[in-house]
């Protein structure tokens, strides 16, 4: 399989990372897709140089999201959309900082981005604006602080979308019952307890009942367990993104033996392999995520078939989302034109994942958004480490 990537690596060099789906009707969209490639890095000149047998993790990302993005190109050009792909390298600096300061990006209809930094998140994005396109970053989950550009749509929902997502799935799930919040010591746990008090403050329903409690990495499973009732159902928050943090949590509500628990905890819980223990048998966790990908869904099947025939092996997430983000609103391009900003979150050609997507205003009398964002979220529920629900809010 290695061998197999590294392969499409060096076909991806000689295609110049650049492809025209032939039209059957339509006009012809253009889109640019930026994916950190690293070609420099793999080759000198035409000399691929990074051995036969495996590749940097660092590479592996971008190929993968690029690997989506041409699977997409095929679903296009076999339903007939008029559409030019152009697919750039990130890690490329040169070549990177010539585009943002020229003219070649004049053309295009839309970019789609899969950022590793604020940097080129923020030099993108602004460019792209002075340009009067939009710019959907597919993948990173921060918008760099950026101000003033309603150009920018950012899928990977930020922390305070999350958070305010949550916020909503406990009061519609847990409004009558005692939460106890649990964080460690941190500038954004810090952020994040401040946002929950600062939501429960001005909630126009009604607020939850929140208990904080503060632990060290080092904590016991004592200090857990002596804030919780041993004769109902307990409701924690864990309140941190650090994922070994989370699952130690989890595992010290799963020792009390006692009637079934709950645990919520953040975005970064979907990586967390340690959740998908059939030990977990005390406790169901809760979490949120802006994408689910599910092997029920049709168009998973369709990828992966489609994925394992050309690359012998599954797809990774970044292969879902560059095939999502390339297909879905390549599709919505080609459909709207010029009102493509104004249809952004149209439910057409939804492949896995259902959009939301609204102006956010960091001040409100901003007379126009300082970001669009995609609001809608999943919550995972996991029990024995198996899927038993899935809800959207």
């Amino acid at each position: 399989m290695k061998r197999g990537i590294t392969l499409t690596l060096f076909l991806l060099i000689l295609s110049c990372v650049h492809y025209t789906a032939i039209a059957q009707f339509g006009r012809t969209v253009r889109v640019a897709v930026f994916a950190p490639l690293y070609i420099n890095d793999a080759f000198d000149g035409d000399d691929y140089k990074l051995g036969k047998t495996s590749l940097p993790k660092n590479i592996l990302p971008g190929l993968e999201f690029y690997n989506g993005v041409m699977l997409a190109v095929d679903s296009l050009k076999e339903e007939g959309v008029s559409a030019e792909i152009s697919i750039y390298d990130t890690k490329n600096t040169s070549e990177f900082n010539q585009l943002l300061q020229g003219s070649s990006l004049n053309n295009f209809g839309l970019i789609i981005a899969a950022f590793t930094n604020t940097i080129e998140l923020k030099s993108l994005a602004t460019a792209a604006l002075q340009k009067n396109i939009p710019v959907i970053s597919a993948t990173y989950p921060n918008t760099g602080n950026l101000t003033s550009n309603p150009k920018f749509i950012i899928l990977n929902s930020t922390l305070q979308a999350h958070i305010e997502g949550i916020y909503r799935y406990l009061q519609r799930t847990y409004s009558m019952e005692n939460i106890l919040f649990i964080k460690r010591s941190g500038a954004v746990e810090n952020y994040i307890k401040n946002t929950f008090n600062e939501l429960n403050k001005t909630t126009k329903s009604l607020p939850l009942k929140m208990k904080w409690v503060e632990l060290p990495d080092t904590f016991s499973v004592y200090q857990v367990t002596k804030n919780l009732d041993t004769t109902k159902r307990n409701v924690v928050m864990v309140a941190s993104p650090n994922e070994s943090f989370g699952l130690k949590v989890v595992q010290s509500v799963n020792d009390l033996d006692n009637s079934f628990s709950t645990v919520i905890g953040m975005p970064t819980w979907d990586a967390i392999s340690g959740l998908n223990r059939s030990s977990l048998k005390n406790v169901e966790v809760v979490y949120s995520t802006p994408f689910r990908y599910s092997a029920s869904q049709k168009a998973s099947n369709y990828l992966t078939s489609r994925y394992r025939a050309k690359y012998n092996s599954r797809p990774s997430d970044m292969v879902y989302r560059g095939f999502e983000s390339v297909y879905h609103f390549t599709r919505l391009l080609s459909k709207n034109g010029n009102s493509f900003m104004e249809k952004i979150s149209d439910p057409d050609f939804t492949v896995f994942n259902q959009f939301d997507i609204e102006p956010v205003r960091l001040k409100k009398d901003n007379a126009s958004p300082d970001y669009y964002e995609n609001k809608r979220l999943y919550f995972i529920k996991k029990q024995k480490g198996d899927v038993i629900a899935v809800s959207n809010f």
